[in-house]
Formats: C-alpha cells, structure tokens, sequence
C-alpha cells in the first residue's frame, strides 16, 4: 500500500510557552499477527532528519498498549508488517484500535478507550482511515502516475472533483463526530492545500514526468487561483499540515520565478530566503525560512546556507532545537558542497584507455553515473545524440560512468548501440564503486554533477538527459563557477 508523509506537530509553541510534556494512550487488539513489533512513528520537528520511534510487542492474543510522549497535536504513522495507517492524536488522548492484522488499512477502526471524553479523537482517527482508503490510497484521485498526463483543463475537472468529494466525507465525519478544533483545522487544511499544491506544481510535475510532450502553455487565468481568500497566507492553525508547509514553500520558489530568478541561477536560493521573508509572518515564517536553508544546504549551496542560517538563527525567531538541527546538517554536508573540489573518477574507456577528471580541465563537464542493466538508465541514453549536437563547440563535455558490477555488460550496450553513443562512455573500475558512491553521496541511479572548469562542484542536483531544461542549464553554467563564489549574501 501506499505510504503516506507524516509530520509532528510542534508549531504553536513559537506564539506560546511549550506546554508541559504529557501522552497519548494506544491500546486495542489485533488478529492474525504474527511476530512483528507495532510501531509508531513521528517527526520530532519539521526540519527534522529522522523519524522518532516507539514500539511495542503484541501480547499472543493480540492485544497491545503503547503510551506515546506528545505535547502538541502530532500526526504518525502506526505500521505493523507492511500495513500503515495514519494515526493523529492530541495530549491526554486514549484510544483503542482494533482490526485484523493483515489488512490492518482496511479493517483499523478506532473507539474511545474512556467513555465519551475521547470520542471526538476516535471519530477522528475512523475519518483519517476512510480518507485514505477512499482517496489517499487510490491512484484514481492521486495526480501521479496518470492523472497528470492531463491536459490542463481535463486537470482542473480532476482537482475539483476530488476535492468536492473530500469536502463532503469531511462534512459528513464532522457531522457525526465533532472534531476537535485543533483536528478540524487540520483536516481543513488538508484539502484546501492538497488541492493548491497540485495546481501549484502542475506544470513542472508534467514536464518532468510526460516526457514525450511539450511544456504546457497554461491559460492566461492560470494562477488566478492564488488570489481566492484566505489561501494566502492562510490559518495559522493549519501551518501545523504538511500540505499547508509544502505549498507555502512552493510558492515562495513560484514568486521567484515569476521575477526572473531560475533554480540555475546562484543567487536562487538568496532570493528565495528573503521572498519567504517578506511574503509568511507569524508561525509559517521559521517553518518555510528553514526549509530554504534547509533545501540550500541539500543542494549544496554552503556557501549561501551559512549565510542564510546567520541571519535565520537571529531574526527568525525559531526554537533552538531548529536551529542546532540545521547546524548539524551543514556541518554533514561541508564536504560534498558546490565550490569544493569534485572527488577524483578514474575511469577506463572500452578500448582500455584511463580516463579521469583531470583530463577534463577547462572544460565543464556533466557527469552522470548509471548502470547499463537497468531500465532507468537506458532510457536516458536516447537523448544523448541530441544533446551533444546542441553543444557542439561548446567547452562542454557530457561524461557518462558506468558503475556496473562487471564491464561485460556495459561493453555490450556500448558496442551494440545504433546508432553509437554520443558523449564520452567509460566505466569505473568495480573495485572502486562504492567508495565512489560515497564521495558523491549517490542514493540512486542515473544520478549525476556538473563540475566546473576548474575542478569544483558546480551543481550537484543537475537535470536529467531526458529534461528539455539541461541544454539552455549548461550553455549557461560555463564560466560560472566564479559567480557562485562572488553572490553578495549580506542583503539576506
């Protein structure tokens, strides 16, 4: 089944003193289990890196009780196998699920575990999983994998249909349960931003993923959805949904391009930082600044975050444990930033030749590490030929590494290629695969780099072969390597 993103709750202590630590109370009985532990999981913060955890053995009947630390209202995930459902609960919560193990999504239902003080949590709980087996975890009212190959009007009709569905399941539980506020806000916001995040994103999702059609030309009324009251900047009390968080961020990246600044540019993430700056106030302020930081340090701009997480630590007014947390992710990723040096590649040709990055200086090279066996690269190796013809005589090198366990079967793809590949082919000797996949922080295949002239890192997220992007990315990128180095941080 599909999983869902999951977050903690932890907002509203920025316009009030945390309030004491309590729990929550879990008990219930299950069928059909087996050895598995139930467990629990949450996001301590929204910058967090990993999840907290609690789990708990069940009893050989099947029942179980896990008492859980929360302090504000948090939404997790209970899982038991490959079973997951969401689960949100509020200080002082007691609750009883019960269900059948193995079909633990379709059968979960939850009840008050204290008479009728804990029913509106209960009625909660039962909307959540109703939600996601009528919604969540069907691909019919999800945007991908199909949904987005709409065109832009069939898109909007699949939008607004979804969401007029959920609007009246959401009534209807409402009716029925009386929903705390602090759930009601949430689930509110659940639709309304779900909805203004897919339309948001529509147009770049579709290009990355439709490859075999043209950027839409959206129609001139397009955005005007942006102006509807009270989207923008929202309830406060809903700053505490995912959704809500995603689609603040999102804008700020939109407002940066609507005024020039493109993701390639080096002082893209700057003018993101004091976009979000100025446009969120009051509890979705320290949330999206940080996930600026956050996304810069990711994408390698050390440089910037540093910058950017001086001025985020004085005038953000965030908690500390925010602040250390992303003091911590900087300091991981000093390393493998943009300006540092790349890590060294030898490589071999298939006519035995060694090759490595040094070969290369002067010229900008695009680095792209794959595995010939695998569909994922494969599918990449179209787009070559057209794009080494739109560099020609440009200092610029597309360098393609394989990193199979054996050469044999990158020498046969390579060999066999009709018409032969373009670009420079070579492979990394296996021995050397995984420290290599270390140095470049390599989670999956194709991935790839752009270093610089000089030997540095230039972008370390660069686009794809298949995007129609990467071309006009390159062209642009020669000679930059200095401009990243020479962006004016103090305005932030």
């Amino acid at each position: 089944m599909k999983a869902l993103t999951l977050w903690l709750t932890g907002l509203t202590l920025l316009a009030a003193p945390v309030a004491a630590q309590t729990t929550a109370e879990l008990h219930g009985h299950l069928t059909n289990t087996g050895s598995e532990k139930l467990l629990l999981t949450w996001w301590s913060q929204p910058l967090a890196t990993h999840e907290q955890q609690r789990a708990v053995h069940l009893e050989p009947n099947g029942d179980f009780s896990l008492s859980v630390p929360v302090a504000l209202p948090t939404l997790a995930q209970l899982s038991y196998g490959d079973e997951e459902i969401p689960v949100f609960l509020e200080p002082g919560d007691a609750l009883e699920l019960h269900g059948n193990a193995e079909d633990l999504a379709a059968t979960g239902k939850f009840d008050s575990a204290d008479g009728a003080a804990h029913r509106p949590a209960a009625a909660a709980n039962n909307y959540l999983q109703e939600l996601s087996r009528r919604f969540l975890n069907n691909d019919d009212y999800q945007v991908l994998p199909e949904n987005i190959k709409l065109a832009e009007k069939g898109f909007l009709s699949f939008l607004d249909y979804r969401r007029s569905h959920e609007q009246d399941l959401l009534k209807q539980a409402s009716r029925r349960g009386r929903f705390t506020p602090a759930f009601e806000a949430y689930a509110e916001a659940d639709i309304t931003y779900t909805y203004a995040e897919d339309r948001l994103t529509y147009a770049d999702l579709r290009e990355q993923t439709v490859a075999d059609q043209p950027r839409l030309d959206l129609s001139p009324g397009y955005y005007t959805f942006l102006q509807e009251p009270g989207l923008l900047p929202g309830n406060e009390q809903a700053v505490t949904n995912a959704h809500y968080q995603d689609f603040l961020l999102d804008y700020v990246h939109y407002q940066a391009r609507a005024t020039g600044h493109q993701p390639s540019s080096p002082d893209y993430f700057p003018t993101c930082y004091r976009l979000g700056d100025n446009l969120l106030h009051a509890a979705a302020r320290p949330v999206v600044l940080g996930r600026i930081v956050l996304e810069t340090i990711r994408q390698g701009h050390v440089a910037h975050a540093q910058a950017m997480l001086t001025t985020y630590a004085t005038t953000a007014q965030a908690p500390a444990g925010w602040v250390a947390q992303l003091r911590s992710d900087l300091a991981d990723h000093q390393s493998f930033a943009i300006g540092s040096a790349a890590p060294p590649v030898v490589m071999r040709t298939v006519d035995g030749k060694e090759l490595s990055l040094s070969d290369f200086r002067g010229k900008l090279v695009y680095l792209m590490f794959w595995d010939s066996r695998y569909p994922a690269g494969q599918r990449e190796l179209p787009y070559l030929k057209e794009l080494t013809a739109a560099l020609a005589g440009q200092p610029i090198v597309v360098l393609m590494a394989a990193l199979d366990d054996s050469p044999t079967s990158w020498q046969q793809t390579v060999a066999c290629a009709s018409p032969a590949l373009a670009g420079t082919q070579a492979y990394v000797l296996p021995g050397r695969n995984q420290a290599l996949r270390q140095a470049y922080s390599i989670e999956r295949l194709p991935d790839a780099v752009l270093i610089a002239e000089d030997g540095t890192l230039l972008d370390l997220h660069p686009h794809h072969l298949s995007s129609r992007a990467l071309q006009d990315d390159l062209k642009a990128a020669v000679g930059r390597a200095a401009a990243y180095r020479a962006v004016a941080l103090n305005q932030l």
